[in-house]
């Protein structure tokens, strides 16, 4: 005989199919294989089965939130609700206690729950909404936190999670400007707690003796863990090539790890990435590191993100053992230019590189500065100094992409310049993907949040 339990979750799946087939988005009464779309057809498909899988997902969170708010699995199993989901063997107990905080957080907030449902945004979307609106800040109203709430959810076709994650955190500049500064200056001090709460470092052997870690660091101990095993990489690809061998990522990291644990226990001397040793970018107001309340970036050179701050005694405490590069900076915020003495973008000018264009500048591209190179607008040999004004950063693909070939038609390169503010767009050549004669001109999300 089935549980109560089962009979209530039965009755849930059913009255949800019924509507589920009752309503507009119901299944076809004959589905097509895949191959028997064309191209369009293909795409309108994924759309619409995308949307269903939202709503299905949307479905589910609330029942999750449901069962979470009454203890129903305590009552009935006598474990929580994300013990319950492990012993069904359905879920990990890290994605069991992720889907059981975001379905709390969804019932929270109705307008991204709702949007879910309609297919207006995907889970990853709406995870990263919701852990933004609980980091806000406690003196904004109900009322306020729902305006920001419906903002992002009006942006979510125009945004993925990392550019709503940006936007989140600019949410409270504009609907509480006179809270902004305190209240980022808590929520990096909050974060900081946090990550350094959380820290954890565990290994394990499989049945083949092999080791596999796992773990979690604060913001800045991971990125200086990332930037040594970076400038290790480098190195193990070398070797290896030469050796005639082919590493992959996974397996040139691995390497680079072990080399770690090797160089400390000989203590030698750390290789270097281009003749620079492994470096963390940290930036942060002069009147700050001496003293005043606020925070600190920490510009990511490997992942190029923009909007991880960290506390000014965090910052403070690097700058104690490490060489402090100054930047110097004209009336609108621009690092002024190196000039056309040197050819390449390297040292001090790649930095600033880095600091305006955070990876790859060309839209939609996720590359972080470590595997870009600096390209001139205008050309070296057609006369283009080495400078910010005349630099981009771009990863190799699309650095090939741009670069300009003296014997095309003009017509057929793409273009780039500098916006008003000094950020970099891109011109299609002409026609492609924008009327006969025209150019589409284009940014990357990062610079429009």
């Amino acid at each position: 005989m089935q549980s109560d339990l089962a009979d209530a979750e039965l009755g849930a799946l059913l009255d949800y199919w019924t509507a589920q087939l009752a309503g507009e988005d119901a299944f076809d009464a004959e589905v097509l294989e895949p191959w028997q779309f064309d191209d369009a057809g293909l795409l309108a498909e994924l759309r619409r089965v995308q949307c269903q899988r939202s709503g299905l997902a949307a479905r589910w969170l609330k029942l999750l939130a449901e069962a979470e708010a009454r203890q129903a699995t305590v009552r009935r199993a006598s474990l929580p609700t994300a013990g319950w989901l492990v012993d069904g063997n359905t879920h990990s107990a890290r994605s069991a206690r992720d889907e059981v905080q975001l379905a709390t957080g969804l019932a929270a907030q109705p307008v991204v729950a709702d949007a879910l449902a309609s297919g207006g945004v995907s889970v990853e979307q709406a995870q990263v909404i919701v852990r933004g609106l609980g980091r806000l800040p406690a003196a904004l109203s109900n009322a306020q936190v729902t305006e920001v709430a419906a903002d992002l959810v009006a942006r979510a076709a125009d945004f993925g999670p990392a550019g709503l994650a940006r936007l989140v955190n600019r949410a409270v500049e504009v609907i509480a400007p006179e809270v902004a500064e305190e209240a980022d200056r808590c929520a990096v001090e909050r974060l900081d707690a946090e990550q350094r709460r959380d820290r954890y470092f565990s290994w394990s052997q499989d049945f083949d003796g092999a080791w596999l870690f796992h773990g979690k660091l604060g913001t800045v101990a991971g990125q200086q863990l990332i930037s040594v095993l970076r400038s290790l990489v480098t190195g193990q690809s070398s070797a290896a090539a030469l050796a005639g061998v082919e590493l992959s990522r996974g397996q040139a990291t691995a390497d680079a790890l072990v080399g770690l644990a090797e160089h400390y226990a000989g203590c030698q001397s750390l290789p270097t990435v281009g003749g620079e040793c492994a470096r963390v970018m940290v930036s942060i107001d002069y009147d700050v590191l001496c003293g005043k309340l606020g925070t600190a970036t920490l510009i990511n050179t490997d992942t190029g993100n923009t909007e991880t701050l960290i506390t000014a005694q965090e910052a403070r405490r690097i700058a104690c053992d490490a060489l402090v590069l100054p930047m110097v900076l004209n009336g609108n915020s621009e690092p002024l230019d190196v000039g056309r003495e040197k050819r390449l973008f390297t040292s001090t000018l790649r930095q600033v590189l880095i600091n305006r264009d955070r990876g790859c500048a060309f839209p939609g591209c996720d590359r972080g500065p470590a595997e870009c190179e600096g390209h001139h607008i205008l050309s070296w040999r057609a006369g283009g100094e080495t400078s910010l004004r005349n630099g981009v950063l771009l990863c190799t693909y699309h650095h090939h992409l741009v670069e300009p070939d003296p014997n095309a038609p003009p017509d057929s390169l793409w273009q780039i310049h500098l916006d008003v503010e000094g950020n970099p767009e891109f011109g299609s050549p002409v026609g492609r993907g924008a009327p006969p004669g025209q150019r589409r001109w284009r940014q990357h999300h990062r610079y429009r949040t």
